[in-house]
């Protein structure tokens, strides 16, 4: 296996030490210095947004990527979950489970790009993506993704087998609009056509996302 560079970051000098001998003793390497690291494996009692603030700081690199960010903590506010994932944080490990064997597969397993959360922060994750979608994006028509909100509404009718002129009716929009909305977003996203566009949107998971609350938007006109 691939020697994973790993900065460890506490303010207790009793846990930097048993970390940094649990990881020379392995095949994971610590590195204590200013050189490059693929992991930060941050250890505290409690971790809240100063010590996320501080992880951030570390990842900082001339091509803005940085580390991935593993935590070791008995206290973390599901709350700041959204806020760690932004940081570049893929782990979330209880201190109290924590073991070797553990630790070593979750610095490798992140620098492969997966994620470790408890079945509450993974919960708490999803439930604040659901309310920035829903209450700061949908209101102003934007989503996480290639589309935009009316994309998505003229898409989600189109794979129901709805015709153009039966999505204008429940849209409140002309025909026209229609299918303005869709040559452009299958021309921005160089697909081949609408079929191409609904089977994208199924793909990237567009489709199957939770809808929000209906926003009641006014009818527009081409």
């Amino acid at each position: 296996m691939e020697r994973i560079r790993v900065l460890v970051q506490t303010s207790d000098p009793i846990t930097r030490l048993g970390l940094t001998e649990l990881l020379r003793a392995t095949s994971v390497l610590d590195l204590d210095g200013d050189g490059e690291v693929d992991v930060v494996l941050l250890a505290e009692d409690r971790i809240g947004k100063g010590q996320l603030g501080a992880l951030w700081r570390a990842r900082r690199s001339p091509d803005g990527r940085g580390p991935r960010g593993v935590l070791v903590t008995r206290h973390f506010d599901p709350g700041d979950i959204l806020v760690a994932v932004q940081y570049g944080v893929l782990g979330v490990l209880p201190a109290a489970h924590v073991s070797a064997e553990r630790l070593v597969s979750v610095l490798v397993g992140v620098t492969q790009g997966r994620a470790y959360l408890p079945r509450h922060l993974q919960a708490a994750f999803l439930d604040q993506l659901h309310h920035l979608r829903c209450d700061r994006l949908a209101p102003r028509g934007l989503t996480f993704g290639d589309f935009d909100a009316r994309e998505l509404d003229v898409l989600n009718l189109l794979a129901e087998g709805f015709r153009t002129d039966e999505i204008a009716a429940k849209l409140a929009y002309s025909e026209g609009t229609v299918k303005s909305v869709l040559y452009g977003l299958v021309t921005r996203l160089g697909l081949r056509n609408r079929t191409h566009a609904v089977a994208y949107a199924i793909r990237t998971g567009a489709l199957r996302a939770e809808a929000c609350p209906e926003l009641g938007r006014p009818a527009a006109t081409s």
